[in-house]
């Protein structure tokens, strides 16, 4: 079974961060059963979300990844969210699925319903 697991441990987040990214942030491991398949590192600020890491193989492991952390800035007042462009993975993930949204990128954007 997947699994989504907040980061609570800020040694860890501090791990995968290796000093690269500033301000408080947070992050998800993304695990299958016992199997560590990857993570996300994020920070929410004021009324923006910003996906600053991921490294997750799998590309639909990782549309769900970064969707959970602009749910989670969401579910805390943001509004807007962006995309660190210079990891790989995240890059191609903007060029998928926000090539129509225009800057500052509103997260409900992201969100559709069925049949609509």
């Amino acid at each position: 079974m997947l699994a989504m697991r907040p980061i609570e441990e800020p040694d860890v987040i501090d791990l995968l961060n290796g000093g690269r990214f500033e301000g408080a942030l947070e992050g998800y491991v993304v695990l299958e059963g016992p199997r560590y398949l990857g993570h996300t590192l994020f920070w929410v600020e004021k009324d923006e979300v910003k996906v600053l890491d991921a490294e997750i193989e799998d590309p639909a492991i990782l549309d769900g990844a970064v969707r959970a952390c602009l749910a989670a800035g969401e579910n805390r007042g943001a509004k807007w969210f962006e995309i660190n462009r210079e990891n790989p993975a995240l890059a191609h993930w903007e060029e998928v699925f926000c090539k129509n949204i225009p800057r500052p990128r509103p997260i409900e954007t992201l969100w559709g319903t069925c049949g609509s």
